[in-house]
């Protein structure tokens, strides 16, 4: 057979190729956002959704690496902090497939600092200046096959799934404060009682309530 002959099998099996469905494998999206602000001394973090389309996976760490990324030969340490891993140290995150019935394809989780949940918190160092730490959010997991996950097999060794992430670190006079609803009621009376005084004061004759301080003449 001539090379010129192969060309019409080639030519359909690069069609049956380039036709068949791509896996889009497993998807992470950081929550509320990957990018994250804070003081120095503030403990942010982020929360997950991760979706799967096929087979079932556990995550099994969760890295935060800056610069230039590509775990796990290429991870930089971040420079303004610590990061510190929520998602495999505290929970087991196993997800499923869209056939699944035993574990749902996407699993979400808030970011809580006090119930350990989401990817992980960042904590900035007290002393740490103006700048911003960028890079990713790398999760590692593994791949099982099965009908279900209490009898899929391991398939594979470790694999990774990742994100854009960074940590903006601003003054703290740039961070909004909220008064502590104590605080907040102190102030309400106290600025109820001035007002008290003073329509008493007016209704006493006396101008203001510095006059209200003196008698009469």
């Amino acid at each position: 057979m001539t090379h010129r002959s192969w060309l019409p099998i080639a030519a359909l099996g690069l069609w049956i190729w380039a036709a068949a469905p791509l896996r889009a494998g497993s998807v992470l999206d950081l929550l509320p956002s990957g990018d994250l602000s804070g003081a120095p001394g503030e403990a942010l973090g982020w929360g997950f959704s991760i979706s799967n389309d096929a087979n079932y996976i556990e995550i099994s760490g969760a890295f935060f690496c800056t610069g230039v990324v590509n775990y796990p030969s290429s991870c930089g340490s971040p420079l303004l902090g610590a990061f510190e891993d929520y998602i495999s140290n505290f929970n087991d995150i196993i997800v499923g497939n869209p056939t699944s019935t035993d574990d749902p394809d996407t699993v979400s989780q808030i970011f809580d600092i006090t119930a350990q949940t989401g990817i992980g918190s960042f904590t900035i160092d007290p002393g740490a200046g103006i700048g911003t730490d960028s890079g990713e959010i790398v999760l590692s997991y593994y791949e099982y096959i099965g009908p279900d996950y209490d009898d899929a097999t391991l398939s594979g060794g470790e694999q990774f799934m990742w994100a854009t992430a960074s940590v903006d670190v601003v003054p703290e006079s740039a961070v909004d404060v909220v008064p502590e609803p104590a605080t907040a009621g102190m102030l309400g009376g106290a600025l109820l009682i001035m007002a008290l005084v003073g329509k008493w004061c007016a209704g006493a004759g006396r101008e203001t309530v510095a006059h209200c301080r003196r008698p009469l003449k």
